[in-house]
């Protein structure tokens, strides 16, 4: 296993985030919000300016943070919204992300990137999301398929995650996607905080009870990347869920950790810590201590 940072959880200038990655012994960073937009808007000419800086710093691109498929509506009546302007991400339907698709695909091998984030869908403001039902499971299956598809003509692995605003919050959740489509080019972004974040009202009753360490144990065999950040809940703030420095918080990190050494996990944990500065760095730390234990 190795670490990596999102880049832009440093700094939205990308040099500067590559300057500091290394100086705190990273090799590998994960790429999100690059130049003012989503990394899988990128033309020519930003893809050959990564490709240069990549070099300068002696760094390698582990995955691309793409935004496909977040703000894309699921139904023709959904309306979906940004939870964080910060938070850069393409929108439209359906085609226009799989033409995003396409152009990650090409900014990936260019920069010799195996792997590409997709999300299961943005849970929509009008209507309830994804309860369980198979039903709309069926659909978040057959709208994916096309993507796997074009990764499958791409030679590019994609990776699902599990996110708190998507239909599929839990890694048991997204993992029945994976199971079902059955491409070696398609793998789960499993990302424990997300888990523990989702909302319960979003979340199927057998999946609640299910402790982190038991949701990575189940679904570790189709685990391709990981995403890391921690959270303390305090109920009596208005926003409970608060984002603090990696390993100070609820999520289990010591055993989660213990079980990826023992199974010989080779790939990136990124962090994607979602906090200030200075606790980035606390944050970047302290994964270098987790992952050379």
């Amino acid at each position: 296993m190795y670490q990596s940072i999102i880049t832009d959880q440093i700094s939205e200038d990308l040099e500067r985030a590559l300057q500091v990655a290394k100086e705190h012994g990273y090799h590998h960073v994960e790429l999100h919000n690059v130049f003012g937009k989503s990394v899988e808007q990128c033309n020519e000419e930003e893809i050959k300016e990564i490709q240069r800086l990549m070099k300068k710093y002696d760094m390698q691109v582990c995955s691309i943070a793409s935004t496909v498929f977040f703000l894309c509506p699921l139904l023709e009546q959904d309306q979906v919204s940004l939870f964080n302007p910060s938070f850069y991400a393409i929108t439209g339907g359906r085609e226009e992300h799989l033409a995003y698709l396409k152009n990650a695909c090409k900014v990936a091998k260019a920069l010799d990137c195996p792997r590409i984030r997709i999300f299961p869908f943005r849970f929509p403001d009008n209507r309830a999301p994804y309860y369980g039902t198979e039903e709309q499971m069926e659909i978040i299956i057959d709208s994916i398929r096309p993507a796997v598809q074009i990764a499958e003509q791409e030679g590019v692995m994609l990776v699902l995650e599990n996110c708190p605003y998507s239909h599929l919050p839990k890694g048991e959740m997204t993992i029945q996607v994976v199971q079902r489509i059955q491409s070696p080019n398609l793998r789960l972004l499993w990302d424990p905080a997300n888990s523990y974040r989702a909302y319960k009202q979003n979340v199927p009753p057998k999946y609640l009870q299910t402790p982190l360490i038991d949701e990575l144990k189940n679904i570790y065999p189709y685990i391709d990347h990981i995403h890391i950040k921690d959270y303390f809940y305090d109920e009596t703030l208005e926003k409970p869920f608060k984002h603090v420095a990696l390993s100070k918080g609820d999520i289990p990190f010591e055993k989660l950790f213990d079980y990826l050494h023992q199974q010989g996990y080779q790939n990136a944990v990124s962090l994607e810590a979602e906090t200030e500065y200075d606790l980035v760095i606390e944050s970047m730390e302290e994964m270098n201590r987790l992952v050379a234990r």
